[in-house]
């Protein structure tokens, strides 16, 4: 292998049980909210998980998030409900939690080697996550590989590329779901005036919730708008 093919960053797609990940206790309360991580700080006795959580029974969640173990600090950082309004009646919530990292975990093995979580989403059961990482490069893959396998850590690759565009390293800072729900409501006429389909008439096209959808495609607005004009307007600022 060549140096120059050996300082490529390697882009690192996996399927992880949400045991050897983060939050596995409160997963398995409340198996029916989605979470999605925005960015982790880890060091090397905690993991700082930013991330958003929809769909679910808040009530169960927070108190099973305050009840697991491994959870050392919860700080709720933003709310709304369904119209993207401050609320009692909350849709999603974004979080900051402080998780005790004394147990090896995958997370710890990202972090020791410098690489970066983009995106990190629970599947529907909660079981799993769905995970995309990027490596500085294979060296940094293969160290990472080692720490699995000598703390017995199992995840499942599904994908191993070079990032060739923007999109593949979140220059953008949208995940795979938030993309597909605002192609879809690019291409259904969500965005057209007046409007070829309605919120729940999109929703019904992707097999998820109005209310999940509505979340979505905010959160995407919201990662487009930081990553591009407001990024560019902080940069020239």
């Amino acid at each position: 292998m060549s140096a120059t093919t050996e300082g490529m960053s390697v882009l690192a797609e996996f399927t992880v049980p949400a045991d050897d990940f983060v939050l596995a206790e409160t997963l398995a309360a409340a198996p029916k909210m989605t979470i999605e991580i925005k960015r982790v700080a880890a060091g090397k006795t905690h993991v700082t998980p930013y991330f958003w959580a929809t769909g679910g029974n808040f009530r169960v969640f927070d108190d099973a998030l305050r009840d697991d173990e491994m959870v050392l600090e919860v700080l709720t950082l933003e709310e709304h409900d369904d119209t993207g309004q401050l609320a009692q009646d909350v849709e999603e919530r974004f979080y900051r939690v402080v998780w005790e990292a004394d147990v090896p975990n995958l997370i710890q093995g990202v972090a020791a080697v410098k690489a970066t979580v983009l995106d990190a989403v629970t599947s529907e059961t909660g079981h799993e996550w769905e995970v995309k990482v990027l490596f500085p490069d294979e060296s940094a893959l293969s160290t990472f590989n080692e720490y699995s396998l000598e703390h017995d850590l199992t995840y499942e690759a599904r994908r191993l590329y070079r990032p060739e565009k923007p999109a593949d390293t979140a220059e953008y800072g949208v995940t795979d779901a938030q993309q597909e729900a605002l192609e879809a409501a690019y291409h259904g006429g969500y965005f057209a005036i007046p409007r070829d389909q309605t919120l729940t008439e999109l929703a019904d096209t992707l097999d998820i919730s109005r209310n999940a959808l509505s979340a979505r495609l905010r959160r995407g607005h919201r990662n487009l708008l930081e990553q591009t004009i407001i990024h560019e307007e902080s940069g020239g600022s």
